[in-house]
């Protein structure tokens, strides 16, 4: 728990897990009382799972009895029972870079996430096999802890060829990791969050990757300390809840002022978008295809038959940094950008000008051509036409 007394929030996950990350790095930075409890949980079990209708991690219970999965989801909620005050302040630019922050740390960072933990095991395995044994089993004898722990990891790591993972991708997967961290670490030196002197929403939803795979696992941990310091203190500073910052000590703890956009971290996003793009458009037009084959779909129906709760759409073929990569489009991430998307769009004058020239400054311009045929939600804990 964090603080005295009773929790306000109970946090269903696990160290090991991205997502979890990212709703901790929230209740940690905002310092809201809490308590995180692993999937083994008897309460878990009996009760969260059954009412979120997902074995997904992380969901959360408030001592309302309202029980909640999936970070996005679980995020406007605690938004909204623990507002912040400096998002008061922010203007179109600010507000568009956190909700794309969101999408980025949905999908935009899972190549080098799910690589540098899956296809370095020689130095992660006995670390990452044993964090998922004991979210599943602890206490129970060692012997247990591994049966466990490999039965997860033997189905992650399967996903590694549907997320565009392969012997011909590493070496470029590997390169633009490496600018990314180079440019963040840039930007860090001169702000200690995303947006100044204060953590936002956007800060939260990359500490799922950054932190909960990136900044944790054995080798890519090492390889952040080494080539990028500057980004692993910025996941000690959320996680740590720092009401200071030694290395900004006259900086006062707010945003940036006059909606402004780091230039540094305009960089990176450019960077990343220039990976990460055509891996969007080219989803939303596998959506588009899905309803187009489904075109009586009632409101409410799953896009998976199966009720998978992040469904596959079919293959794509991505550049992703000059690279052809062949990967299944999922449906999830369109989901979550449709949030942004949405906020452009209500804007009219001077404010929808400025939030669709810094889609294009970063790269996303293509985004705003998307246009699903129909809108997508979530209905019991998966992916559903609305």
């Amino acid at each position: 728990m964090s603080g005295a007394g009773r929790a306000d929030v109970y946090l269903y996950g696990a160290p090991a897990s991205l997502y979890t990350a990212k709703v901790r790095a929230f209740l940690r930075a905002r310092g809201v009382p809490f308590e995180e409890r692993f999937p083994s949980h008897p309460d878990y079990r009996a009760r969260v799972r059954p009412a979120v209708e997902s074995h997904r991690i992380p969901a959360v219970e408030f001592p309302d009895g309202l029980i909640l999965q999936d970070s996005a989801v679980i995020l406007d909620e605690l938004e909204r029972r623990y507002p912040d005050p400096s998002a008061a302040a922010m203007g179109p630019r600010q507000i568009l870079l956190t909700r794309l922050m969101e999408v980025v740390g949905d999908r935009g960072l899972a190549k080098p996430a799910m690589h540098f933990r899956w296809n370095f095991l020689p130095v992660n395995e006995g670390f990452v096999v044993g964090e998922f044994g004991r979210s599943l089993g602890f206490p129970a004898p060692a012997e247990e802890i591994e049966r466990l722990g490999q039965r997860i990891a033997s189905k992650m790591a399967s996903y590694l060829p549907m997320l565009g993972i392969t012997e011909r991708t590493i070496p470029v997967i590997e390169r633009a990791y490496g600018e990314s961290l180079s440019l963040l670490n840039t930007h860090f030196s001169a702000h200690p969050y995303l947006l100044g002197g204060a953590p936002s929403r956007g800060d939260y939803a990359l500490m799922g990757p950054l932190y909960g795979h990136l900044g944790r696992d054995p080798y890519p941990l090492q390889l952040m300390q080494r080539t990028a310091p500057l980004v692993f203190r910025w996941t000690e500073r959320i996680n740590g809840g720092e009401r200071a910052t030694p290395e900004f000590s006259n900086r006062p703890r707010e945003l940036l002022a006059d909606d402004a956009a780091p230039p540094t971290l305009v960089a990176w996003l450019r960077h990343l978008f220039a990976g990460f793009s055509d891996d969007l458009v080219l989803s939303a037009e596998r959506m588009n295809a899905w309803f187009d084959a489904n075109p009586d779909a009632p409101p409410g129906s799953w896009v998976s038959a199966e009720g998978a709760d992040q469904p596959a759409l079919g293959e794509i073929v991505v550049n992703y940094h000059g690279v052809a990569t062949p990967q299944q489009a999922l449906g999830h991430t369109l989901w979550l950008l449709q949030r942004p998307l949405d906020w452009v769009e209500g804007l009219s004058g001077a404010a929808r000008v400025v939030a669709e020239d810094l889609m294009r400054e970063i790269g996303a311009g293509a985004l705003l051509n998307i246009r699903l045929r129909r809108r997508l939600t979530r209905m019991r804990g998966r992916l559903a036409v609305a």
